[in-house]
């Protein structure tokens, strides 16, 4: 099992100093995500459609800015 960040107290620091220097090292590791993500048990199968949904929005998203650029183009053809 993974530790997690490891934060000692340093010489003349208050126990708040202390908390601050340990939430930002949280934040660098990445715990407050990790431990979102793994709230609830989520299937491999239901993953994979997460994932296979992102691809089709994304692949979407690219064709609608492909298709915008054309008609940029083609209307600039026209006015020169």
């Amino acid at each position: 099992m993974a530790s997690g960040p490891i934060v000692r107290k340093k010489e003349h620091e208050t126990v708040n100093s202390l908390l601050k220097r340990f939430r930002r090292e949280c934040n660098k590791a990445g715990l407050k995500n990790e431990l979102k993500k793994r709230r609830f048990h989520v299937p491999p199968s239901e993953i994979k459609n997460i994932n296979n949904s992102k691809e089709k929005r994304r692949k979407l998203k690219d064709r609608l800015k492909e298709i915008s650029r054309e008609k940029r183009v083609r209307t600039n053809k026209r006015r020169g």
